[in-house]
C-alpha cells in the first residue's frame, strides 16, 4: 500500500518563497525564478554566469533554511536541464530538533554591510563556526586578512554549492551578531565579518 507524502500548503510555500528571496545576489537583479511543481519547487535561471550561480545557490540555501525553520525537511536535486540548476522537494519529516530557527531569523535581520567595521578581534570560536557552516555545503574557508575584522576567502569547485555555502556563512554570523560583506573580486568568493558599532544605524532592506 503506497503511503501519501505530506507536503506544505500554499500558504506556507508563499510565506517561504518571500523569506527566502532576501538571498544575497551581488548588486544583480536576482536572477533566479521558481516553477511550481504538485510536489516541489524547481529553482531556475537564464543566467549561467558565476554571480548568477551563486547568488542561485544562496537563494536555495535559504528555502532550505525557511522550510526549515517551519518544519519540513527538504530532499534538493541539483541539475542543470532546461535552465532548472535544482529542485527542492519538502518533506514533513524533520527532527523538532533540526529545526534552523535561528538561522531562518537571520535571514530578515542580515544585510549587506560595507561600512567599516570594528578594531575589535572576530573571536576563533565564531571563524570556527562559520568554518562548520561552509564544510556543511561542501566547501571550505580560508582567513586572508585580520584588520578591522576578517576578510575569509570561500573556497569550492560548483559555483551553486558556493553559493549556498556563502549563504550558510553570512547567516551563521548574522547569528553571531557579526556583521558581514558577500564580494567578488577576479572570480574569488570572499567575505568581510566584522563587529559593527553597537549605535550604527539599521541598514535598509534592498528592493526585491
Amino acid at each position: 500500500m503506497r503511503t501519501s507524502v505530506r507536503t506544505p500548503d500554499a500558504e506556507t510555500v508563499e510565506e517561504v518563497l518571500k523569506l527566502a528571496a532576501r538571498a544575497p545576489s551581488f548588486g544583480i537583479v536576482p536572477p533566479w525564478r521558481w516553477r511550481r511543481g504538485d510536489e516541489c519547487l524547481g529553482l531556475v535561471t537564464a543566467r549561467t554566469d558565476q554571480t548568477a550561480l551563486l547568488a542561485c545557490g544562496a537563494v536555495l540555501h535559504h528555502i532550505r533554511v525557511a522550510f526549515s525553520a517551519m518544519g519540513w525537511d527538504c530532499h534538493v536535486l541539483r541539475n542543470g536541464t532546461d535552465g532548472q540548476v535544482a529542485s527542492v522537494h519538502p518533506r514533513w519529516e524533520l527532527d523538532a530538533f533540526s529545526c534552523e530557527v535561528a538561522s531562518a531569523a537571520a535571514i530578515s535581520l542580515r544585510r549587506a554591510d560595507p561600512r567599516p567595521y570594528l578594531a575589535t578581534e572576530v573571536p576563533d570560536s565564531a571563524l570556527t563556526w562559520l568554518l562548520h557552516a561552509a564544510r556543511a555545503e561542501n566547501c571550505d574557508l580560508e582567513l586572508v586578512a585580520r584588520r578591522n575584522g576578517v576578510l575569509i576567502r570561500l573556497m569550492g569547485q560548483d559555483p551553486l554549492r558556493m553559493g549556498e555555502a556563502l549563504s550558510a556563512v553570512v547567516l551563521a554570523s548574522t547569528v553571531w551578531g557579526l556583521a558581514s560583506e558577500p564580494l567578488l573580486h577576479e572570480g574569488e568568493v570572499l567575505v568581510r565579518v566584522g563587529w559593527q558599532t553597537p549605535n550604527a544605524e539599521p541598514l535598509p532592506q534592498s528592493a526585491r
